[in-house]
């Protein structure tokens, strides 16, 4: 009876060893054959020309392209090229208006990085520009696929000022700039010149800080007493024409459209902007009567050559179109009238991050006594799209599509809430933007 247990133990040994080496050759054959396709794949991708390779990937969506930079140091080689760079912008040039790449709104930084809103796939992303030798350098301006990196201090800029493209990972530091600091500053990127030039301004008003001079416009307007122009083909900062002394300009941020670096100034009951074309070095001024109870207005380019303002009337939020009486003017006559025309209003469902409050509490020297602390940031772009942001809460914002006059809310991204620095730019990736 022992001898048979015995036997009957050996046959199922036998048999487990034998189904096991079934399955263990089951898997070589699949893995011959896994190996056989990939030598297959390869074999043909190695067949092809390179010229033709290079315009396969040329095609491809730059999300994609940077994934196939992975596959092969060839490949990866290959779309770093300034040829391939090329090819690249040309394809996407001639695709379709749905295929075309959307921007990125970054929204916070620090630290070598960026958060960023991918409207492409309605999704937040983290990217770090490692690349950049000083890790507390901030996001202060782009233009096209070029991010402008620097430090601010409140409304001040400092002028050691780096140029990137985190795509390609290539950067410059740019010359010295004549000041330490400067309170106006803006940056245009041209296409057809793959070039890009920076605008800085310094008020008349002066001040010290750490023991370094710098001009301050602490308290209102002021008149701007130095203008300096960077231009990337030359690598120079070059001077500016001055502004009347009658132009007086507050502190919103720059905004190119057209050729023409815009700042806009509130005085009740007139909106002022003042533009500067900074090829034919020439001043415009223009003003129209605001709307009546319209609070911390804010001035965007959207839609490929559109201005826009958004402001509070009546505490709902409201975007206008700028629009430019182009009439011809007499040389010396440099004052043109534009008028607001009410082009949407944003929902009044807002979370409560994004809705209007009023702090009587928070009320001190210099404030209305309806002093509204929260208030939407509004990010403009070339794609027909405005991003508005909440000055309390960077992670989430709400998309406005100036020509389907749509609104879309991005999901809530609770993963990065360290990133505080306000960064408030468009984004559009890109192979042939170089610093």
């Amino acid at each position: 009876m022992v001898s048979s247990i015995c036997c009957r133990r050996g046959l199922d040994d036998e048999r487990g060893r034998a189904a096991k080496r079934e399955d263990e050759e089951e898997e070589d054959q699949v893995e011959e054959e896994q190996q056989q396709k990939e030598e297959e794949g390869t074999s043909i991708w190695g067949g092809l020309p390179d010229q033709l390779v290079e315009r396969v990937l040329a095609f491809l969506p730059l999300k994609d392209v940077i994934r196939m930079r992975c596959v092969c140091k060839k490949w990866s080689e290959d779309t770093r090229s300034t040829s391939f760079a090329k090819l690249h912008a040309m394809f996407s040039c001639s695709s379709s208006r749905e295929q075309q790449q959307k921007p990125w709104f970054i929204v916070c930084t620090g630290k070598r990085r960026f958060l960023s809103y991918d409207v492409n796939s309605c999704s937040w992303k983290l990217l770090s520009v490692s690349c950049l030798p000083d890790p507390d350098l901030q996001v202060l301006a782009s233009s096209r696929g070029l991010l402008c990196y620097g430090f601010r201090w409140g409304e001040l800029t400092s002028t050691d000022l780096y140029v990137c493209n985190p795509v390609t990972k290539k950067w410059e530091h740019l010359p010295p700039h004549p000041e330490q600091m400067v309170d106006h500053f803006g940056m245009a990127y041209d296409e057809t010149t793959s070039a890009y030039k920076i605008l800085t301004m310094n008020a008349a008003a002066s001040s010290s800080v750490g023991g370094g001079a710098f001009s301050s416009s602490i308290g209102g307007s002021n008149s701007i007493r130095d203008v300096r122009v960077y231009d990337s083909r030359t690598k120079k900062w070059t001077p500016g024409v001055l502004p009347k002394p009658s132009m007086h300009f507050g502190k919103s941020p720059m905004v190119f459209c057209n050729g023409w670096f815009f700042l806009m100034d509130r005085m009740r009951p007139f909106c002022e902007l003042f533009a500067y074309n900074i090829e034919q070095c020439v001043w415009k001024e223009l003003q129209t009567v605001s709307p009546r109870y319209f609070e911390y207005p804010s001035l965007v380019e959207c839609g490929g050559g559109r201005l826009f303002m958004i402001g509070i009337v009546k505490d709902c939020h409201r975007i206008w179109e700028v629009v430019i009486n182009n009439q011809e003017k007499e040389e010396e006559d440099c004052r043109e009238m534009m008028k607001l025309v009410l082009y949407e209003t944003l929902p009044s469902q807002f979370p409560n991050e994004f809705k209007v409050r009023r702090v009587a509490s928070l009320v001190g020297a210099g404030r209305c006594p309806n002093y509204n602390p929260f208030r939407l940031n509004a990010i403009g772009s070339s794609n027909n799209l405005i991003c508005f942001t909440s000055n309390i809460d960077y992670s989430w914002v709400l998309v406005y599509n100036t020509e389907l006059r749509t609104f879309h809310w991005s999901s809530k991204d609770p993963i990065h809430p360290s990133l505080s620095d306000y960064a408030g730019v468009s984004f559009q990736p890109c192979l042939a933007a170089s610093p």
